[in-house]
């Protein structure tokens, strides 16, 4: 994943989480400001790094109102702005004072957790300076519309995780700056016809009981921000905003949508648009010309087919999200993102996979088509040998999940990928491995767990010169001789859960583990198999870690047995497991 991309996400994480994202963290390291032992218990810090110097006062736990005015009148010098933030206080004399008492400009007020349930107008007067107001986590059941014509600077409005149920077309009318609004958490159920000012960049809505937007975003043209998960919208028909070229990012989640707006593909700007758990059958082309998507998250819909031109034109999508569908069959519809770098397909109802669908996609790193029911992989002659008889790359995969299917060969469809780093096809119906399979692979980790092997792949015949990691556990292996002399600097190697009854000093003896490019130790797991209950298995093993750098560990639970027991006292033998440690 990209980082840029992973800082804009983790942005975009914290302002649907806590609603605005950065108000109060400011760019620069704060010092203790000088009257900060005489407003005791609150506290102050002094921010330099901008225009105009910024203090923050903070108040936590004050018993009244009145004790805030007390603890904070006329400390401060008016030359700088300041940002006040009271919570976890009980403020029941709000309606008896006023904020500006306190003698300095307010241009950030945060008012969260202190069990709020109404706002008197009167402790507002004169504080036209608010710019970003703060008033979440709070027992509000309507919007305090009576205190905005005192703060008619709004930008940012937070009345996150209140009880607002309803919000009414004159609510916000006074407030022509606002740009950020979020109302997470609350019970909303109805927003009436233009009850929005046209100024907002950033909306937050997500988790209320909204099954209708009464086309309040319909004319919002500086829109960048929508979030609208968790709600109850069944259809977005005509709702979301025209003419507007500047929405970046859209969230649909877990609402009930049967089908994706047409007016999508007008949205020029979006880039990340997620949609996860709903109702979708199906795309219908609503994303064709989506030109600047980069991340698409459709998980835990009921897809069942993606048409051949679905994403004809949207080549910049980086990351696509499919898991949880129904989907089938994939229609080459993956060939024009030439940009794809992670796919995830897992828990769908593939039954057959081709190298085609992914032809020429040299940027994709990751494909992730577990769990689902494939059981033939196709593609290999028709992608990777071409007319002159020579390999050419696929695609730049790293990582290729394919377990949890039932998968019983590779076909050779993955000869020539050396881009592949990471294979698991454990929890399928392999009974062996060709060694053709695994031809060509620079494979780090391999992961063929949970399957019927009752051999390794030929040692004789595969070379895996990256191989760090063998992890083979539950299968039915039966003995170990020269089966890691195709894997030269092998590291960790886990066997556990088999039938082997033998092992031998050659198993190591062409592999020395390295890390980093020094030399390591090769780390043999051998958890519950008989071979620990062999007398000789502790001096092979020992001469294994002189020799060869190899650990061999695990536990074994052994059945004692004596010679000159007669087989007619057989009955009387104490059968209890005696637990055998090798490491």
């Amino acid at each position: 994943m990209n980082w840029s991309r992973l800082c804009f996400l983790t942005v975009v994480s914290a302002f649907v989480a806590t609603g605005v994202s950065g108000s109060y963290i400011l760019e620069d390291t704060p010092l203790h400001c000088s009257v900060r032992r005489s407003i005791s218990p609150c506290t102050c810090s002094y921010f330099t790094g901008m225009v105009r110097p910024k203090i923050m006062v903070i108040c936590q736990k004050m018993e009244s109102f009145e004790s805030v005015i007390g603890a904070l009148q006329n400390k401060f010098d008016a030359v700088f702005d300041y940002v006040l933030n009271i919570e976890y206080s009980e403020l029941h004399d709000l309606d008896t004072r006023r904020f500006n008492e306190l003698g300095f400009p307010i241009v950030d007020l945060k008012l969260t957790k202190n069990n709020l349930s109404t706002l008197p107008d009167e402790a507002f007067i004169g504080m036209n300076r608010i710019r970003i107001l703060y008033l979440s986590d709070n027992r509000l059941c309507a919007v305090p519309t009576q205190i905005f014509k005192h703060m008619p600077s709004i930008e940012v409005l937070d009345l996150a995780r209140n009880s607002i149920h309803s919000v009414a077309s004159g609510d916000f009318q006074i407030l022509s700056l606002m740009n950020t609004f979020v109302m997470a958490t609350n019970n909303l159920t109805d927003i009436t016809n233009g009850s929005f000012p046209t100024t907002l960049r950033k909306v937050q809505l997500a988790a209320n009981n909204l099954t209708e937007l009464n086309g309040n975003l319909r004319n919002q043209k500086e829109l960048e921000w929508l979030y609208l998960s968790n709600n109850r919208i069944k259809n977005l028909d005509g709702e979301l905003p025209i003419d507007n070229d500047k929405l970046i990012v859209l969230d649909v989640s877990r609402n009930r949508l049967t089908h994706l707006p047409p007016e999508l593909n007008c949205l020029k700007a979006l880039r990340y648009f997620y949609c996860a758990s709903n109702q979708l059958t199906g795309l219908n082309k609503t994303l064709s010309k989506s030109r600047k998507l980069v991340w698409l998250e459709l998980t835990g819909n009921k897809i069942q087919e993606l048409a051949s031109d679905e994403f004809q034109e949207a080549s910049m999508i980086e990351v696509l999200e499919l898991s949880n569908n129904c989907i089938k069959h994939l229609n080459k519809s993956l060939l024009p993102l030439t940009q794809l770098s992670e796919i995830n397909l897992s828990y769908n109802k593939i039954s057959e996979f081709s190298l085609t669908e992914i032809k020429g996609l040299k940027e994709l790193k990751l494909v992730d088509l577990s769990h689902n029911t494939i059981s033939k992989l196709s593609g290999h002659s028709d992608v990777i040998y071409n007319r002159i008889r020579t390999y050419e790359p696929v695609t730049g995969i790293e990582h290729l999940k394919l377990d949890h299917n039932e998968l019983d060969s590779l076909g050779g469809s993955l000869i020539g990928i050396k881009t592949l780093v990471k294979l698991n096809i454990s929890h399928n119906k392999f009974t062996d491995i060709s060694p053709y399979d695994l031809t060509g692979l620079n494979l780090k980790i391999l992961d063929v767990s949970h399957n019927l092997l009752h051999i390794l792949p030929d040692s004789s015949q595969i070379h895996l010169p990256a191989l760090e990691t063998l992890v083979a556990s539950y299968n039915v292996l039966t003995g170990l001789s020269k089966d890691f002399q195709g894997y030269p600097v092998l590291c960790h190697a886990d066997l556990e859960f088999n039938n082997i009854m033998t092992i031998q000093e050659e198993l190591v003896e062409m592999t020395q583990c390295k890390l980093h490019g020094v030399n390591s130790t090769l780390r043999i797991y051998l958890e519950d198999n008989p071979v620990l209950c062999d007398d000789k298995t502790k001096i092979i093993t020992k001469a294994m870690e002189l020799k060869y750098n190899a650990e061999v560990s695990g536990t074994a639970k052994c059945i004692p047995v004596t010679n000159d027991i007669k087989i007619s006292n057989l009955t009387e033998i104490d059968k209890s497991p005696i637990t055998v440690i090798v490491a």
